[in-house]
């Protein structure tokens, strides 16, 4: 698993991560509604990362979440 997703909420990988498709968009979104248990408010960013449901996704989701994160660092270091 990428070290963004030790950070990044669902809805964050979802909005700001880019090539996500229209399924896997949708599937993060659903993943919101798991972090942080209970509706509870968090304290930091690391209880709502989208590593605390990571076993909610099946192994290509991970595998495309992993190949787009691993995208947009290269890119980023092109920059």
């Amino acid at each position: 698993m990428n070290p963004l997703f030790d950070v990044w909420s669902p809805d964050e990988v979802a909005e700001c991560l880019g090539g996500v498709g229209h399924d896997l968009y949708r599937r993060l979104w659903e993943l919101v509604e798991l972090v942080p248990p209970n509706g509870e408010t968090p304290d930091t960013c690391f209880e709502r990362a989208l590593s605390k449901v990571w076993d909610k996704l099946d192994a290509y989701e991970q595998a495309e979440l992993n190949r787009l994160a691993e995208a947009q660092e290269l890119q980023l270091e092109r920059e």
